[in-house]
C-alpha cells in the first residue's frame, strides 16, 4: 500500500520559509543599526572638523585686528584687565588697541550658520594677550592668540562601541566645557588652538622685495642681502658674496601664480594665498600670513606727499604753485647736466613734462656745485611721462647727490645705464606712480637704489644684479640676475612708514579640559 507525504512536506517548506524571513529580519535590523552608529559617528566627526574650522576663523579675526589695527566694532572687541579666561569671557571695555600687560583683547563672533548633515550653528570666541611675549629690536610686541569654536553634534552622546565614537566622546562630546555653558543633552564638539603672533618691523625697507601679487624666479637668479654700512657684511659698501647676508626677503600680499623654481632664496618667505611653488632652496623659514597694507603712491602736489610716497631723506618737499623748475620732456634729455643744490629738508624740485629718456650715445649728469666736496646735496625729479635709459645712454650721478625720481609711467633701464656713483642704494629713489605700468631692469651691469611703485609689474634680468629693495605689484627675476637687498636701508629708515605685519610663528591645539577628572 502507498503511503501520501504531501502533508509532511508541505510543513518543511513552510518552517525552512519562516527561517529565512526570520535571519533576512535580523540581517536588516543588524545592517540598519550598523548604518545609524556609522551615520552618527560621520555626523559627530564632521561637527568635530567644523568646530577646529570655527576656532582657525576665529584667530582669523584676531590677526586681522592685529595687522589692521581695527579692533571694533564690527566685530566689538573688548579690553579685561585680568587673568587669561578658560571659559567663554563676559564684560570689559571697547578696546581701541591691543592689550597691554596684565590684559587681554576678546571678541565673540557672530555665530555661522551651516550646510550639511551634521550641526547647523557653528559659535567662536577668541582672545589676545601678550603672554610675556618679548619686544623685538624695533619695539614691537609679539601676541598670544587662543580661539574656540564649538559645533554642536548631532545624535546620542554614546552612538556605538566603536573605539572612535568613544575617543570623540572622551574628548568633548558632552558640555561645551571651554564656555561653562550647558548643552542638555545634545553632544558638543568643542576645540581650541592657541597660536603665537610675531611683529615684522614696520618699515618700507624692512625686507628687500615686498610685492602686491606673484613672484616668479627661473634661471641662476638668486636673492640675498648685505649690509653697505658694515664692513663686515660688504667690501667698500658693495655686494661681496663671500660675505654674503641671509636676509634677502620676500613677502607678497596674494601669492596666486607664484613660482621660485628652485632658485635660491638666502632668507624668509612670507606670502597670503596659495601656497608658492618650488621652495626647496629658501633657506629661511616660509610663512603665512602676509597681510600688510602696502601703500599706494600719489604724484607729489601736497604737502603729505612723503608720507604716502617715499621712505626717505625728503621730509615734506612738494611741488606747488612755482617753486620748481619746469622742462619738457621728449627723445632726449632736455639738458645735458643739473648742478643740485638742495638740502635734505629742502631738495631742490624738477619737474619733466613728458618723456624723460638718455638715448645711446647720450649722457645725463647730475652734480654738486664745486668747491662743496662731501657735502650731500639732494633733487626730486617728477617725470610725468616715461623714464628710460638705453643702449649706451648713461646718467652719471655724483657720490653726494642724492635723488628721488618720481616717474608716472614706465621704468626702463639697461646695461650700466645709470652711474650710482656713491654705491649706495640710499641715494636713488623711484618712486613709480599708477597702475598698469612696468618695472624693467636688464643687462650686465649692476642698479643700486630702491623703486618703491606697487603698480608696476616689475622684470629684472640679464647677467647683471640689483642691489637695494623693491616695491612692486610683481616681480619676474630670470636669466642669472641677482637680487640683493641692502641691509643699511631699514638702518636709516626704519620705523618712519607704517608697513606693519603679524604672521604666525606657532600652532598647536590644547585639549586640556578647564576642570580635571570630569567624568565623561
Amino acid at each position: 500500500m502507498k503511503i501520501s507525504t504531501k502533508n509532511r512536506e508541505e510543513g518543511s517548506v513552510l518552517l525552512i520559509a519562516f527561517l529565512t524571513m526570520t535571519i533576512l529580519t535580523l540581517i536588516c535590523a543588524v545592517s540598519l543599526n550598523v548604518a545609524s552608529q556609522n551615520a552618527n559617528s560621520t555626523t559627530q566627526t564632521t561637527s568635530w572638523q567644523q568646530a577646529l574650522a570655527g576656532a582657525e576663523a576665529a584667530a582669523d579675526q584676531a590677526m586681522n585686528a592685529l595687522n589692521t589695527t581695527t579692533w571694533g566694532p564690527t566685530p566689538q572687541w573688548y579690553t579685561v584687565t585680568g587673568t587669561l579666561p578658560t571659559t567663554q569671557p563676559t564684560g570689559g571695555t571697547a578696546a581701541n588697541g591691543p592689550p597691554g600687560a596684565g590684559q587681554y583683547n576678546y571678541c565673540i563672533p557672530t555665530p555661522m550658520t551651516l550646510a550639511g548633515e551634521a550641526s547647523n550653528t557653528m559659535s567662536m570666541w577668541v582672545t589676545v594677550d601678550t603672554a610675556g611675549l618679548p619686544v623685538n629690536s624695533s619695539g614691537l610686541q609679539g601676541y598670544r592668540i587662543r580661539a574656540v569654536g564649538s559645533v554642536g553634534a548631532p545624535g546620542p552622546a554614546r552612538v556605538s562601541n566603536q573605539k572612535l565614537d568613544n575617543d570623540l566622546r572622551k574628548i568633548a562630546l558632552i558640555t561645551d566645557r571651554m564656555s561653562g555653558q550647558s548643552v542638555g543633552t545634545q553632544p558638543m564638539a568643542t576645540r581650541r588652538i592657541e597660536l603665537i603672533a610675531v611683529p615684522v618691523t614696520r618699515s618700507i625697507w624692512a625686507r628687500g622685495i615686498s610685492l602686491k601679487s606673484y613672484v616668479n624666479m627661473s634661471g641662476g637668479g638668486s636673492v640675498d642681502s648685505f649690509d653697505s654700512s658694515n664692513s663686515f657684511k660688504s667690501t667698500n659698501g658693495l655686494y661681496d658674496v663671500t660675505k654674503r647676508q641671509n636676509h634677502g626677503e620676500i613677502a607678497t600680499v596674494n601669492s596666486t601664480g607664484s613660482d621660485l623654481r628652485s632658485t635660491y632664496v638666502y632668507g624668509d618667505v612670507q606670502y597670503s594665498g596659495p601656497a608658492i611653488k618650488n621652495t626647496t632652496n629658501v633657506q629661511g623659514k616660509i610663512s603665512t600670513p602676509f597681510a600688510a597694507t602696502i601703500p599706494a603712491t600719489v604724484d607729489p602736489t601736497t604737502s603729505t606727499w612723503w608720507d604716502n610716497s617715499h621712505d626717505g631723506v625728503q621730509q615734506q618737499s612738494y611741488f606747488n604753485g612755482g617753486n620748481y623748475t619746469s622742462y619738457s620732456g621728449g627723445g632726449s634729455p632736455p639738458v645735458s647736466s643739473i648742478t643740485v643744490n638742495g638740502s635734505s629738508s629742502s631738495p631742490d624740485l624738477i619737474k619733466i613734462n613728458g618723456d624723460f629718456t638718455v638715448p645711446g650715445g647720450q649722457t645725463f649728469a647730475l652734480t654738486r656745485p664745486g668747491g662743496s666736496s662731501g657735502t650731500q646735496k639732494y633733487v626730486t625729479i617728477w617725470v610725468t611721462g616715461k623714464f628710460t635709459t638705453s643702449g649706451s645712454g648713461v646718467i652719471n650721478q655724483d657720490a653726494n647727490v642724492h635723488v628721488v625720481w618720481i616717474v608716472d609711467g614706465d621704468i626702463t633701464t639697461s646695461g650700466g645705464s645709470y652711474n650710482n656713483q656713491s654705491g649706495l642704494a640710499g641715494s636713488v629713489a623711484f618712486v613709480g606712480v599708477g597702475t598698469s605700468h612696468k618695472i624693467t631692469v636688464s643687462g650686465s651691469a649692476n642698479f643700486i637704489g630702491t623703486m618703491n611703485a606697487p603698480g608696476f609689474d616689475a622684470t629684472i634680468s640679464g647677467t647683471g644684479s640689483y642691489s637695494g629693495a623693491i616695491i612692486a605689484n610683481s616681480l619676474t627675476i630670470s636669466g642669472g640676475a641677482g637680487f640683493h637687498y641692502d641691509e643699511a636701508l631699514l638702518l636709516a629708515y626704519g620705523g618712519s612708514s607704517s608697513s606693519s605685519n603679524f604672521a604666525y610663528a606657532s600652532w598647536f591645539e590644547d585639549n586640556s579640559a578647564p576642570t580635571r577628572g570630569q567624568t565623561y
